[in-house]
C-alpha cells in the first residue's frame, strides 16, 4: 500500500515539475544555423542575447521565451505568440510584429524603433520604459496599455483599441495622439473651418509617421490576407507574390 502510495505521489509530483513550455530543439538549431524558422516551437527558450537581425520567425510559438538583450532589428514575427516572453532590453527597431500577440508582456527598455506593430494584441502591456519612435501600432488593441511618461508624438495609433490605457492624450475624433496641445504645430480637429481657408488635412500628423521604403510581408494562415504596406501608411489587400 505504501509503495502504491509513493508510486502516485512521484507521478503527480513529476507532473507538476515538468514545463508547460517545452521547445522543439530541432526548430531551435534551424532557427541559430539558418535564422529562418516559419511557425516553429520556441516556447519557454532561452534566446537571451542572440544575433538574429533579420530572423524570419512569422507564426512561431515564443510563448514564455527569454528574448532579454535579443537583436531582432529587421525580424519578421508576424503572427507569432509572444504572451509570457521576456523582452527586457530586446532590439525590435524596424521588425514587422504585425498581428502578434503579446498580452501582459513588459516592453521593459525595448526598442521599438519605426517597428510595426500594427493589428497586435497587446492588451495589458508596459510601454512605460520602451522606445517608441515612428512605430506602427495603429488597429492594435491596446486596452489597458501603460504609456506613462512616453513620447506617443511620433506614434501611429490610427484606429487602435485604447480602452483603458494609461498615459494617452486624446479625443474621439482624434487618430494620433498629442503630446503638447500647446505647441504651434499641434493641431484642433474640432475646429470650424473659415469661409476662404483650407480645411484642416485629417491626416496631416500622421505624415511623421510614413515610412520611407516599402514593405512586403505576408500574415501567417488563418489571420488574413497577404497585404502591402506602402509609403504613407495605405495597406492594399490584393495579393501579393512572394516569390517575387
Amino acid at each position: 500500500m505504501n509503495y502504491r502510495l509513493y508510486f502516485f505521489c512521484a507521478v503527480i509530483c513529476f507532473g507538476i515539475a515538468t514545463p508547460a513550455n517545452a521547445y522543439s530543439p530541432t526548430d531551435l538549431k534551424t532557427l541559430l544555423s539558418t535564422k529562418k524558422c516559419v511557425g516553429c516551437d520556441l516556447s519557454g527558450a532561452d534566446l537571451s542575447r542572440k544575433q538574429l537581425v533579420n530572423a524570419d520567425l512569422q507564426a512561431a510559438n515564443l510563448v514564455g521565451a527569454n528574448l532579454t538583450g535579443t537583436n531582432l532589428s529587421g525580424a519578421k514575427l508576424g503572427g507569432a505568440n509572444l504572451t509570457g516572453a521576456t523582452l527586457n532590453n530586446t532590439n525590435f527597431t524596424q521588425a514587422v510584429l504585425q498581428a502578434v500577440s503579446a498580452i501582459d508582456v513588459n516592453f521593459a527598455n525595448t526598442n521599438l524603433t519605426r517597428t510595426d506593430l500594427s493589428y497586435a494584441n497587446l492588451v495589458n502591456t508596459n510601454f512605460r520604459t520602451a522606445i517608441l519612435a515612428n512605430t506602427d501600432l495603429a488597429g492594435a488593441n491596446l486596452a489597458l496599455a501603460d504609456f506613462t511618461g512616453v513620447n506617443l508624438g511620433n506614434t501611429s495609433l490610427t484606429s487602435a483599441n485604447l480602452a483603458g490605457a494609461k498615459g494617452v492624450i486624446r479625443t474621439p475624433t482624434q487618430t494620433a495622439p498629442i503630446t503638447n496641445p500647446s505647441s504651434p504645430n499641434s493641431i484642433d480637429r474640432n475646429r470650424k473651418t473659415v469661409p476662404g481657408s483650407s480645411p484642416a488635412n485629417p491626416d496631416v500628423e500622421e505624415s511623421s509617421t510614413v515610412f520611407q521604403r516599402p514593405r512586403i510581408y505576408r500574415i501567417p494562415p488563418g489571420l488574413g490576407r497577404p497585404q502591402r504596406l506602402v509609403p504613407g501608411g495605405t495597406r492594399q489587400s490584393d495579393p501579393v507574390n512572394f516569390n517575387e
